[in-house]
């Protein structure tokens, strides 16, 4: 039985789409989800997140998820989006003007400025609701002639909420990708339908067992930190009471047993298996992080009392 990790966060999301050793399975993705074919074709790579990966925005940083250029010079930047934002569509038309805008230098040609193509997939909303198809890609084509004459950017998103494919309906490349990234952490096998070329690829670089300890575990705090910011207020109230309840009644069988020598056997057997101080460490990452102290609760299992004493 293999675990994989869950694409749509960060940390997999990256080594995924933005690792030396999977570029043909990046550009295996973009060429498939572009739409490119003849001398549109990707052929080669070279990554440029730690060329320049952040954006200078409002006065921040703003740090792409995967920025890489082809031999043609074109720039291409995928970003997945978990937790809703409004306006998201105008933040990814930010990204791209400001991403060409930044090749222009002073002494420049405007000949020598390269396309620069946005790519984004949103896990769990939708940018267009009331648009059917789970894709769009948006060009800037003459009103009358829907010629292609100012071809600087292109924006094109993938909202997988609507992707709602099983393995047995899956036919294209693309539903093969979009079925990958939705649905591959629930899987225990790599499914007959990937099991091949680049989509194989993929599925063995997310297998939790090709991970470093240390892989995991910067994983696993960054996905903890995506889902409480992905959370609603409903959800993380329910979770708190959860968190609650489960305390009430872990101190209650601690009395039974004495609660003093309880407390103290089971810190003890807690910091023997570094449970606890992985707890400990987690916390205060997250509490350096500006996280409400209800939400680092939750997510660590650490009391509200003890938290106050990090």
């Amino acid at each position: 039985m293999i675990e994989f990790m869950d694409p749509k966060y960060d940390t997999a999301f990256k080594k995924l789409f933005g690792a030396n050793n999977l570029k043909d399975v990046t550009i295996a993705f973009l060429n498939t989800i572009l739409e490119y074919t003849g001398d549109e074709l990707i052929v080669s790579i070279r990554f440029l997140n730690n060329e320049r990966q952040a954006l200078e925005m409002g006065g921040k940083k703003t740090i792409l998820d995967v920025h890489c250029t082809d031999k043609k010079g074109r720039q291409f930047i995928i970003e997945m989006q978990n937790a809703y934002e409004a306006a998201f569509e105008k933040r990814l038309l930010l990204y791209g003007a400001k991403t060409y805008a930044e090749q222009f230098k002073e002494g420049a040609r405007y000949t020598k400025l390269k396309p620069v193509i946005v790519l984004a997939i949103t896990k769990g909303f939708s940018v267009f609701p009331d648009k059917k198809s789970y894709k769009s890609i948006h060009l800037m084509l003459d009103k009358d002639s829907h010629e292609h004459n100012f071809t600087g950017l292109t924006l094109a998103l993938v909202e997988l909420p609507k992707f709602n494919k099983t393995e047995a309906e899956l036919v294209s490349d693309e539903d093969k990708w979009l079925f990958l990234l939705k649905e591959i952490n629930h899987c225990h096998e790599i499914p007959a339908a990937l099991n091949k070329d680049e989509f194989a690829k993929a599925c063995q670089a997310l297998n939790k067992m090709t991970w470093s300890v240390q892989e995991v575990a910067v994983y696993e705090k960054n996905m903890l930190k995506e889902q409480a910011a992905e959370a609603t207020q409903e959800e993380l109230d329910v979770a708190i009471k959860k968190a609650e309840l489960a305390e009430a009644r872990g101190m209650e069988k601690g009395m039974e047993k004495g609660m003093e020598k309880g407390m103290k056997k089971g810190i003890a057997e807690g910091e023997a298996r570094g449970e606890l101080k992985k707890a400990r460490e987690l916390a205060k990452n997250l509490l350096a992080d500006k996280m409400p102290v209800e939400r680092v609760a939750t997510l660590t299992g650490l009391s509200i009392e003890e938290l106050a004493k990090l």
